[in-house]
């Protein structure tokens, strides 16, 4: 990962529509490639055990929390085995049970992160948590044997509470844009429901009017800003842009990526959905796509398969 990186904008289109929350960015390619695991011998993981440990215990709204997640395989061993995918070791997705706050983040995204305790399975990010609610953390790893997808709860306290859920079933959105930490990295809580001052970014999305549970369905999003479509659109973590499907119930969330329209990568995937069969409230499997070598620049429109359980 280079540090020698000037902070970019990140486009961070952010819509909700049938529950659907997306994150978008644009800025400077990230042309590194997949980073190097360690040489040593893989441990067999037929299965994946995640426990959360926070601290303070008490997780209030306002002040930074460390969140450090414990990682057992069925015979309760640690798990340090981790492959680097879309650029990290471990991903980490943060929705309130509102749906209008999101995070993203990883281990190597702080300066303070342990690798020693990585070596016992035990991986550790900081997020400060803007209000008191509810949280669904999705957890996304990839070992030598499998990808593992798992979701557990924060529960904050504090003054300040979470709004409450309103439903916006609107296909068009203008959102704020965020300026990158460097290195593909932005730490801090995003909100929804902030209102996009002039000269946001606007997003529209296209999708059948009706959707049915269990059958694969095509979105397409356009993005737009000041009225001139966004054609220098880069690559964020090694996806064209990333997506929080989560159920307005809060009782499951799914990392997945979009594609870019009559790419390579399209043409490979035959147009299917990496999470077609998965019931989103007991993940297993991500279904990771990897995207192998992206356009330099894209836009303005981009596409999401999937299939709402």
């Amino acid at each position: 990962m280079r540090i020698d990186r000037i902070p970019r904008i990140i486009r961070y289109a952010c819509v909700i529509a049938v529950t659907l929350g997306i994150l978008l960015r644009s800025g400077t390619l990230n042309a590194e490639e997949h980073g190097a695991h360690d040489a040593h011998k893989m441990q067999h993981t037929a299965d994946l055990n995640v426990t959360l440990h926070t601290d303070p215990q008490i997780v209030q709204a306002g002040i930074s929390t460390a969140l450090t997640f414990h990682l057992t395989d069925g015979a309760g061993e640690a798990v340090s085995d981790l492959l680097v995918h879309h650029d990290r070791v471990l991903h980490v997705l943060v929705a309130s049970e509102n749906l209008q706050i999101l995070g993203h983040i990883h281990p190597e995204d702080f300066e303070n992160r342990d690798i020693l305790a990585e070596l016992d399975g035990r991986y550790t990010v900081h997020f400060t948590f803007p209000a008191a609610g509810r949280y669904i953390l999705a957890v996304d790893v990839m070992t030598a044997d499998a990808e593992f997808a798992k979701h557990l709860y924060v529960d904050v306290v504090g003054a300040v509470k979470l709004a409450d859920l309103v439903q916006d079933l609107h296909r068009e959105k203008t959102v704020l844009s965020y300026t990158d930490e460097g290195g593909d990295r932005y730490t801090k809580a995003m909100s929804l429901n902030e209102g996009a001052p002039e000269g946001g970014y606007h997003a529209k999305i296209a999708a059948p009017d009706v959707i049915k549970a269990g059958e694969q369905v095509e979105m397409t999003y356009h993005f737009s800003q000041n009225g001139e479509p966004l054609t220098d659109l880069v690559p964020f973590l090694d996806a064209p842009m990333h997506f929080a499907i989560v159920s307005s119930r809060l009782d499951g969330i799914v990392h997945t990526h979009g594609i870019i329209p009559g790419s390579e990568e399209m043409d490979k995937s035959g147009m299917t959905d990496p999470h077609a069969g998965h019931q989103m409230a007991t993940p297993e499997t991500t279904g990771h796509q990897h995207q192998g070598v992206l356009l330099e620049q894209f836009g303005p429109e981009l596409t999401l398969m999937t299939t709402f359980p």
